[in-house]
């Protein structure tokens, strides 16, 4: 491979790493790595261009997109990229300009097909050919329908070509209201009902995805009609979820494990410089309870099919066939052999053996033992146990040999139901002992009092609960304020603030945390790593990364990690911000006395607008107040708060964002004239008081405040727009509201306009 000098890295971005499908994924890769000897870099961002502003939990999902820009480091030897999940929700131009984005590292696509780009995807037709068979030649279903996606998704696309293509081999024309575009999730119950409600009458219903299943699944009980009763339902991918639904989910097998070890072997031989072509991998269908047969199998069953024990034993534990446990399947399958080869042996004498009998009994313990029942596709086995009681059944002329099977296959099955009970038992503790461990790390990640460098290393001592040992917390040099659909710049150094090692915190002194971004990923273990890069933000601001070693705990909790190190994160920069305040207000204190300056002498005046402050405005303010009520004259009372201040200070410069304050310290004077007072109350808070004869609520005096801002911005030089949100309350002569209490009430207008405002301060030339 080229770079020999060093270990070769593989980067791998995923959306997420929270679902079930990316897991199979990353657990594929992680294996083949293994194998290969390889290092493996993880980067989960989202979803792009995935425009959730209206949401206020998700509205800032797109900043898990900045890990995105971590990838380009030359310590990269290749990339493998979902793009079609990443872009999921966005146009094929978009998600090849993003591929452009890497273009000087060798790509290996997964699930996606792009034209220059080797990749790897699964077969999207036999799988669903064997199922939608199924249906029809067993089941009996002429009435069908699907939920899709856009057509923008290749893999949606050509399952929805497989779907027409199927059913009209077999003379079911395919009609436009036998189809809807979903969004590829469970959450979009307009698209369910829809569908059902175009066809009255299906019998059968194909899903793009099995989250798309679980989301008509609740549509259809809604209704009060049954799955597997009423309405055949068949997914695709097979995840845990669909097995585990009720009742589970018939699907098609596409491992997505499987797609992430090819796609290891073909990043490697890329490295090596070899040519790469892509690879389709095939599917199978897996027929669970969601799907009904018409007829009785019984007849079709034969004694030949129940021996046929190598293939039963795929079919049942096809899930862990793939999984790092090759000495546990070895030995589940021979246990499982022995069961079956002691009931078809016992079969042959009408079980009037009694050693027979106990010999069933015994292997059905080891078989138990051994871990058949964890490791094994429970609809599944349960399913191949009713087929075999029933040709064994008929196989015995004598009602003795049918009594004594049938009392076997009960002990059977009271000892798989058992064993089922016992792990449902050992999940509860461990969630029990997860919950427990999730609180103590909450409540420690957060024990800090002062934002110095050495508390960062409090947020890395309470990781052993997601078995993570090795981690590095690195910060930027200075927070980003990151926009939705804004490139995130690749930071030329980040400094590494604490590292766990070998399950040891310690804090980095602060000679020693400069890095340069290339060295981050530098790995000096001689075995194979694989890491995951997390990004640390909060609302609009990015903070750093933490990089850590991939757990299997974080597939179900890396986003709460995140969440709750990003808080600890924002509320060290606080502190930080807080104790630099206090030295400065201590050093100007010290500053004062030494000059013998007292405090109840400062100016009245705001140093930088040029009008009143706080003090001198509620001085001024409440005396104008006063003498118009002498005068019975109104009073208009008008809170101002700028917009956009920090964008402008963290985009243009603080010079910029002090020209925008003084702006408004001069149209505010402007306005008042000689009528009022006008005062800086706060950093980018303003209020102003003049007498006011108008008939409205003071909407006409706003008008005219917006209006000099609407002028200046269209005709000044600067690239963005300066402009304020404001409320008014109107001061009666005869009311005896305070100032303080006008000022609330404005206030309180003020930040319903400000809920409106929106954050593009950039003018569009």
């Amino acid at each position: 491979m080229k770079n020999s000098f060093k270990r070769v890295t593989i980067g791998l971005l995923v959306s997420g790493i929270m679902d079930d499908y990316t897991e199979h994924i990353c657990k594929g890769v992680s294996r083949a790595a293994k194998g290969a000897d390889v290092d493996v870099i993880v980067f989960p961002g989202k979803y792009i261009d995935r425009d959730l502003s209206d949401n206020r939990e998700l509205r800032y999902e797109y900043q898990h997109n900045t890990v995105f820009s971590y990838a380009h480091s030359s310590r990269i030897d290749a990339l493998i990229i979902a793009a079609d999940c990443i872009g999921c929700f966005t146009s094929q131009r978009r998600i090849l300009e993003m591929l452009a984005e890497y273009k000087e590292f060798p790509c290996i696509l997964l699930a996606s097909k792009k034209d220059g780009y080797a990749g790897v995807t699964f077969d999207n037709y036999q799988g669903i050919k064997d199922g939608l068979e199924y249906l029809i030649n067993v089941s009996g279903c002429k009435k069908f329908a699907m939920v899709g996606a856009s057509d923008e998704n290749v893999d949606a696309f050509e399952r929805k070509q497989a779907f027409i293509s199927v059913l009209e081999e077999h003379g079911i024309p395919f009609e436009e209201r036998m189809f809807v575009e979903g969004n590829l999730t469970r959450r979009c119950t307009e698209v369910f009902s829809r569908l059902l409600d175009d066809n009255p009458d299906v019998e059968a219903v194909f899903c793009v995805n099995d989250d798309t299943a679980v989301g008509l699944y609740e549509e259809i009980n809604r209704r009060g009609k049954r799955v597997g009763v009423d309405i055949a339902v068949l997914g695709y991918d097979d995840t845990m979820e669909a097995a585990h639904a009720s009742p589970p989910i018939s699907s098609v097998r596409a491992d997505a494990a499987w797609l992430g070890e090819e796609a290891v072997r073909m990043a490697c031989a890329a490295v090596r410089g070899e040519r790469v072509e892509s690879k389709v991998l095939p599917t199978r269908f897996i027929k669970r309870k969601s799907i009904f047969d018409a007829v009785s199998n019984d007849d079709k069953e034969s004694f030949y099919q129940l021996k046929d024990f190598d293939a039963n034993f795929v079919e049942i534990f096809y899930r862990g066939i793939n999984e790092e446990k090759e000495e546990q399947l070895i030995r589940i399958r021979v246990a499982y052999k022995k069961l079956m080869m002691a009931f078809v042996r016992n079969a042959a004498k009408g079980f009037k053996d009694p050693d027979g009998n106990v010999e069933i009994s015994l292997c059905a313990d080891e078989f138990i033992n051994t871990g058949g029942v964890k490791y094994a596709d429970v609809d599944i086995l349960l399913s191949h146990f009713e087929r075999a009681y029933k040709v064994l059944r008929n196989m015995q002329v004598e009602d003795d040999g049918r009594s004594e099977l049938r009392d076997l296959f009960f002990d059977l099955y009271r000892k798989t139901v058992r064993a089922m009970n016992v792990l449902v038992g050992d999940m509860e503790v461990k969630k029990v002992k997860e919950s427990y461990d999730m609180k103590l790390f909450v409540q420690d990640i957060l024990q800090f009092e002062k934002g110095k460098d050495q508390s960062y290393s409090v947020l890395l001592e309470r990781l052993e609960w997601l078995g993570i040992r090795n981690a590095e917390l690195y910060m930027l040099d200075k927070p980003v304020f990151h926009l939705f659909r804004e490139q995130f710049p690749v930071p030329e150094v980040l400094y590494l603030k604490a590292e766990l090692k070998n399950g040891v915190v310690s804090a980095v002194p602060a000679m020693r945390q400069k890095k340069k971004f290339d060295a981050v990923y530098s790995s000096k273990s001689s075995k194979c790593t694989y890491r995951v890069v997390l990004p640390l933000f909060s609302d609009e601001t990015v903070y750093g990364i933490l990089l850590c070693e991939m757990t299997d705990a974080l597939y179900d909790n890396g986003e709460l990690l995140v969440n709750q190190m990003s808080a600890a994160v924002k509320m060290l920069k606080l502190l930080e911000a807080n104790e630099k305040i206090q030295q400065q207000l201590e050093d100007n204190l010290a500053a004062l006395k030494a000059s013998n300056i007292q405090l109840d002498t400062i100016s009245k005046s705001d140093v930088l607008t040029g009008i009143y402050n706080r003090r001198g405005f509620y001085d001024e303010a409440q005396r104008m107040i006063d003498e118009c009520r002498q005068k019975s004259q109104t009073v208009l009372a008008v809170y101002v708060d700028m917009n956009n201040l920090k964008i402008i200070n963290d985009r243009y410069g603080h010079e910029e964002g002090d020209h925008s304050l003084k702006l408004i310290g001069t149209f505010l004077k402007q306005m008042v004239s000689k009528q009022g007072v006008a005062g800086r109350i706060g950093g980018d808070e303003y209020a102003f008081v003049m007498s006011y004869d108008g008939n409205d609520d003071g909407d006409s005096v706003l008008e005219s405040l917006y209006r000099k801002f609407e002028c200046y911005n269209e005709s000044s030089d600067k690239d963005y727009n300066i402009t304020v949100s404001a409320g008014a309350c109107i001061i009666a002569p005869e009311q005896s509201i305070s100032l303080k209490e006008a000022l609330q009430q404005a206030d309180e207008k003020l930040y319903l306009v400000k809920q409106m405002r929106k954050k593009d301060v950039a003018k569009h030339h």
